[in-house]
């Protein structure tokens, strides 16, 4: 398994320095995100062009785009026609996936159903297009937890969508990430990784404490058993509130992560 970084990280910062940052700490693939207000590094509407110009950007940096990172809710009309122009884009940049939470609300019926619904036509506009729809459990929303997870993944085409695994969401919703892992494992599409301390809804901490090490979760167990995870090629560093950091402060947060999870990886391989 190798590492790879969100260029959330670099949210303030055009994606021409997101690269060369996450290119420089040695990470082998990103997450591409189109995020308004956070990380806006994709134009929803290029053309093939604009895509072919982004994708050789990243690839004369030897990384990858392991997904298109679009966090978003899916139940809001607008926002949904704009997710479904960005599984286009991720066609065209050749990104196998593409990364959201499942928006709607948490413990409410109807707003599961309604999630349910508009994720599975969401997946089907999204084989068409050869890309995986990875669907995030996230504090607050439909989907948050190992239960509503299951549930969802019975409900969906597993052919079609997937789920974007974060053991820091696992924690605020007062899981064991780790023993959550071994039952959410079959439906993994992608990853991501951070550590936290507060078991609080409202985010997982200052950014100090979301570097791999700096926090009160079992990382060295979760990324054992995401290296055992079949055709999970990447873990992704995903930080949330370094959008306003200055640049050195964010390389530094990034490189010192890197050689964090290098060794968490290194001793899941050993």
């Amino acid at each position: 398994m190798e590492a790879g970084c969100s260029t959330i990280l670099y949210g303030g910062y055009p994606l021409e320095v997101a690269l060369d940052g996450i290119q420089k700490a040695g990470y082998a693939a990103i997450e591409l995100c189109a995020i308004p207000g956070m990380a806006d590094h994709l134009s929803a509407d290029g053309d093939p062009s604009y895509y072919r110009t982004v994708r050789q950007q990243v690839a004369d940096r030897g990384l990858v785009i392991e997904s298109v990172g679009a966090s978003t809710n899916l139940l809001d009309p607008e926002r949904r026609a704009r997710f479904v122009r960005l599984i286009r884009a991720a066609a065209l940049l050749g990104a196998p996936a593409i990364t959201t939470g499942s928006g709607g609300v948490s413990d409410d019926e109807e707003s599961f159903r309604a999630v349910v619904a508009v994720v599975s036509e969401l997946g089907r506009i999204a084989a068409s297009e050869g890309v995986k729809l990875s669907i995030k459990p996230h504090v607050r929303a439909a989907v948050y937890s190992t239960p509503t997870a299951l549930r969802f993944m019975a409900a969906v085409d597993r052919e079609q969508v997937g789920l974007n695994y974060d053991a820091s969401h696992l924690w605020r919703a007062n899981e064991t990430p780790e023993e959550s892992l071994d039952r959410l494992a079959p439906y993994l599409a992608t990853a991501r990784i951070r550590d936290a301390v507060s078991r609080e809804p409202g985010g997982p901490g200052p950014v100090e404490q979301q570097i791999p090490g700096n926090g009160a979760m079992n990382l060295t167990a979760i990324v054992r058993g995401l290296a055992a995870v079949p055709g999970l090629r990447y873990t992704v560093l995903e930080i949330v509130g370094a959008r306003d950091l200055p640049l050195e402060t964010v390389q530094t947060v990034v490189e010192t992560s890197f050689a964090r999870l290098r060794a968490l990886l290194d001793g899941a391989a050993a």
